[in-house]
């Protein structure tokens, strides 16, 4: 039986490893991007123990072109991609006063331009297969402001709004599009940043966002979970 292919972004660490680990336990091709050759070669290895074929790509995801090449590449070796897991992001937590331009456009370019050139390059490919999954990584962010989000928030706030309108353009064509919005969650993103919780221990691990997409991806195909929030159960 042929596996199903997974493309997942931002996946050297955090979030983005934790989900390629996940599904290549459950027996699922994973193919990795991110910009961390050491971290990506690490990660490779790692995903190999469970007999999966990983690739990795080491790239910008804003760049459309380096997506198009690469997203070309892997359905050439596979001739399919049956799930998008769009989680590379990049975050600066500052007061608005004190930010500044060319912090938020280097969050445009990652958190919503990746997101735009990945779904723009599989799309096409789902649409002739009538089957596919494209998992974006938003976070409750992307439904509540908070004091030093001006930037990141905007951004995730837009991830939604493109998450539920491709929703309904491509469910005619059996391919279900959703939005993960995880709370906090101990990875390089928030420790050691404005953002980081008083207790780390009690917040939300990187394996606990893997286990929500994989469930997700797993339903039947005549089931369709849009968005799911996910938050420490008691984080004080």
């Amino acid at each position: 039986m042929t596996k199903e292919v997974a493309i997942i972004t931002g996946a050297s660490r955090g979030i983005g490893r934790a989900i390629a680990v996940k599904l290549a336990r459950n027996n699922y091709e994973v193919v990795i991007f991110g910009r961390d050759i050491p971290k990506l070669e690490e990660a490779s290895e790692l995903l190999n123990k469970y007999e999966t074929g990983a690739l990795y790509f080491d790239g910008d995801v804003s760049d459309i072109d380096f997506v198009e090449r690469s997203v070309n590449k892997v359905i050439g070796k596979f001739g399919r991609i049956d799930h998008l897991i769009n989680n590379a992001g990049y975050a600066v937590f500052e007061k608005f006063v004190d930010s500044d331009l060319d912090q938020f456009k280097r969050q445009i370019d990652t958190n919503i331009y990746g997101v735009y050139n990945f779904a723009k390059a599989v799309v096409h490919k789902m649409i002739q297969q009538n089957s596919g999954s494209i998992i974006n990584i938003s976070s409750l962010a992307g439904k509540n402001g908070f004091v030093q989000g001006t930037m990141y928030a905007a951004t995730k706030h837009a991830v939604q709004g493109f998450t539920k309108s491709l929703m309904l353009e491509l469910r005619e064509h059996n391919i279900r599009v959703a939005a993960v919005c995880p709370g906090s969650v101990a990875t390089e993103m928030i420790i050691d940043s404005p953002m980081q919780p008083s207790n780390v221990d009690k917040i939300l691990r990187a394996e606990d966002v893997a286990d929500v997409v994989h469930s997700m991806i797993n339903l039947p195909v005549r089931a369709c979970v849009s968005e799911v929030e996910i938050r420490p159960t008691n984080p004080k």
